[in-house]
């Protein structure tokens, strides 16, 4: 007579098995916590996080190329232009050319009566000499006495050496009835004999006064 089976208890999973198990009930928990927003991911949106774009200031004349494209989100941009600042730029006076003779001090004012008794009060006399580098009496030489007084045109020659009464190189005009008071009408220059300008003309003032009826002008050379 067979001899009934006794039911064989059940095998245990040993632990290794009941730690997996617990693995995969925690992974299921997690996803159905995050897929129905459980938990601690209630009320989370994730949104990406902005970043800011560099920038890039070129100068006139730069060239971009795709490389340096610039991608501009909500920044807003500032132009700044800046006005060039004005130098004033100074002009120098023009300087009036060395001539190898120049006036020597200022004219002299005295009576014709002085040197030259036989003219009246109603003569104007304007004389003077010349010297040279050396000091000494420079003859040969015209003196151009050029302007207007009393409406009167005036353009005459005088040779240095032809009036030795002012010395070796003297020189002089003799105006008759032209004593009148002027400033800017008649001028005095040292000229050669062709014409060509050994000084700058210089004005001479004149005035209806017998004590100053006789003008000295006197040049130098100074190269």
């Amino acid at each position: 007579m067979a001899t009934p089976r006794r039911p064989q208890p059940p095998k245990k999973s040993g632990f290794f098995g009941t730690v997996f198990l617990i693995g995969i009930m925690g992974g299921v928990v997690w996803l159905a916590m995050l897929i129905f927003g459980w938990g601690p991911y209630a009320n989370v949106v994730i949104s990406p996080t902005p970043s800011l774009t560099a920038i890039t200031i070129f100068s006139s004349g730069s060239t971009v190329t795709p490389s340096q494209t610039i991608t501009q989100t909500t920044a807003v941009a500032v132009t700044q232009t800046l006005m060039p600042t004005l130098t004033p730029t100074l002009t120098p006076s023009p300087t009036l050319e060395l001539m190898p003779f120049i006036l020597i001090g200022e004219p002299e004012y005295m009576s014709s009566a002085l040197i030259r008794p036989s003219l009246g009060c109603e003569w104007l006399v304007i004389a003077g000499q010349v010297w040279d580098l050396q000091d000494a009496p420079v003859r040969g030489l015209s003196l151009h006495l050029l302007g207007e007084l009393a409406g009167f045109e005036i353009d005459r020659f005088a040779l240095t050496g032809s009036a030795l009464n002012y010395g070796e190189s003297g020189y002089e005009f003799t105006l008759e009835n032209i004593l009148v008071d002027s400033q800017d009408s008649l001028f005095i220059q040292l000229v050669d004999s062709n014409g060509i300008p050994f000084s700058h003309p210089y004005e001479i003032e004149t005035f209806k006064d017998c004590q100053k009826n006789l003008i000295l002008v006197n040049f130098k050379q100074v190269r």
